[in-house]
């Protein structure tokens, strides 16, 4: 009978978190807009944002829908103290661009959040059926995420591209080290 009070008390806990909602003022939200290049409407979007997990020092993760396309979605985040919605601050990260050189953005293709690990992943398709594009990889330190890994593969070939499969296979970021020659 325990046991059944306390999955109801954490199934009731872990259902309360999912309907969470967390409301930003639309002017914040129409800026971080521009910032970010968004296109969907935004009052389609304010109404239903997503609260993704806490942060810390009581910040909340919230993710605004900013872009669709057919099989990849982009979103915008934001750290949030719930008792201040005015000052929420977008959240800008590192990411690769041409030539492997780090460049800044606002905005993530189809964001993951892992709240235990504080662990913040993207995914981009590069086609319909995944075997190519870009996946990212952040980790919480206090106040931003940091890149820690990414990985990326141009030629849309057929093989899959599961990082999970082979997590050294595409990855660029941080660059492998080069083997010293021994002498």
């Amino acid at each position: 009978m325990r046991l059944v009070a306390a999955l109801g008390v954490l199934l009731f806990a872990a259902s309360a978190q999912a309907q969470q909602t967390i409301s930003l003022p639309k002017p914040l939200v129409a800026d971080a807009f521009k910032k970010a290049d968004c296109d969907v409407e935004i009052d389609e979007v304010i109404k239903d944002l997503e609260f993704a997990g806490d942060l810390t020092a009581g910040l909340k993760l919230v993710e605004v829908s900013c872009w669709r396309a057919a099989y990849n979605f982009g979103s915008i985040l934001f750290a949030v103290n719930p008792k201040e919605p005015a000052k929420a601050r977008l959240l800008r990260f590192k990411t690769l661009g041409e030539g492997g050189k780090l460049i800044d953005t606002y905005q993530l293709s189809s964001p993951s959040y892992d709240e235990k690990t504080k662990r913040l992943g993207s995914a981009h398709k590069g086609r319909g059926i995944g075997d190519c594009g870009s996946v990212g990889e952040w980790q919480w330190r206090g106040k931003d995420f940091v890149l820690t890994r990414s990985w990326n593969k141009d030629e849309c070939d057929g093989e899959s591209f599961e990082v999970d499969e082979l997590p050294d296979r595409y990855l660029v970021y941080p660059p492998k080290q080069k083997q010293q020659k021994k002498k």
